[in-house]
């Protein structure tokens, strides 16, 4: 899908450097446009990477072109909740029990096929690129880049530690601090199907969770909590290693009444935009799994 970026020149100067130290282009992506057809137009005229440009000018950079897609997805019917969408980028709420992308035996009726047939709907055939993952059971915000330039610089944030997602969780057990910080590797149990994980400090991949107590109940804790590495089932390691398995978690935990998954949602993204450099915050609300146990279970 077509996206252009339109700029009006506020002082003279070069097209190269207006890319590379106003708009923040690497060399990789100014290369790329030179060889774009109208990758880069002055005035409505294509220009060469190296013309100046002059106080007043129309500058308009193709940073996506016409015809490209995700075309390999099947377009599947399904409820899309966006809880954010612009030309360069979209948030969804993804609900637990669908994989964000086809794989293992689903390749219809993902969430990924319901965006391409929530696109096909509007007459739009963009190329999506998710910014990170949640598990299948995993509910709440999930990021797409719908341009590549979107991508590259929403991956990079969130490289620097300047994409945040903020999870809220129900773990077992009383918590007797307000905050806690985990910080053991995380590795893959050796043969197992479905995949299992678990901490191992010898051979696993470094990893980092923070929490924050929200509110405790008779037995269990709601629980805020972010990551700085994005391993494989990570959190639920984690609060299994330390004694407080997530409700509901059919691998680390123990079955639950109140859920029939793994008590994890994400909740909060916070993120600059690719494009205009604003800081946005976006906000998927509760599931109902998690809005019925905390009206039915009185806090302590």
């Amino acid at each position: 899908m077509k996206r252009i970026l339109t700029y009006r020149i506020e002082e003279n100067t070069d097209i190269e450097n207006f890319l590379r130290k106003k708009l923040g282009f690497s060399k990789k992506q100014i290369s790329a446009l030179k060889f774009r057809e109208n990758g880069i137009r002055v005035n409505g005229i294509r220009r060469r990477v190296t013309e100046k440009l002059q106080q007043g000018d129309l500058l308009e950079i193709l940073v996506e072109e016409e015809g490209k897609s995700s075309s390999q997805l099947i377009p599947a019917e399904g409820t899309v909740s966006v809880l954010y969408e612009d030309e360069d980028l979209m948030v969804v709420d993804k609900p637990a029990g669908i994989l964000v992308h086809p794989s293992g035996g689903h390749y219809q009726d993902t969430l990924a096929n319901q965006l391409m047939g929530y696109f096909q709907k509007r007459g739009e055939t963009p190329v999506l690129r998710s910014i990170g993952r949640l598990d299948k059971d995993t509910s709440g915000a999930v990021l797409f880049a719908k341009t590549k330039l979107s991508a590259a610089r929403l991956s990079k944030e969130r490289e620097l530690g300047r994409y945040e997602k903020e999870y809220l969780a129900l773990a077992e057990g009383y918590f007797g601090e307000n905050s806690g910080e985990i910080h053991i590797p995380v590795g893959q149990v050796p043969g197992s199907h479905p995949i299992r994980m678990k901490t191992d400090p010898e051979n696993g991949k470094e990893a980092h969770t923070y929490w924050k107590l929200e509110k405790q109940f008779p037995e269990a804790a709601l629980l805020r909590i972010h990551i700085t590495t994005g391993r494989t089932h990570q959190i639920r390691v984690h609060m299994a290693g330390i004694g407080h398995p997530l409700l509901g978690d059919p691998l680390y935990g123990k079955d639950c009444k109140d859920f029939s998954r793994a008590a994890l949602h994400a909740h909060v993204l916070h993120l600059t935009h690719p494009v205009t450099g604003e800081r946005l915050v976006i906000e998927s609300p509760l599931p109902l799994d998690f809005t019925e146990y905390l009206r039915s279970v009185p806090a302590l």
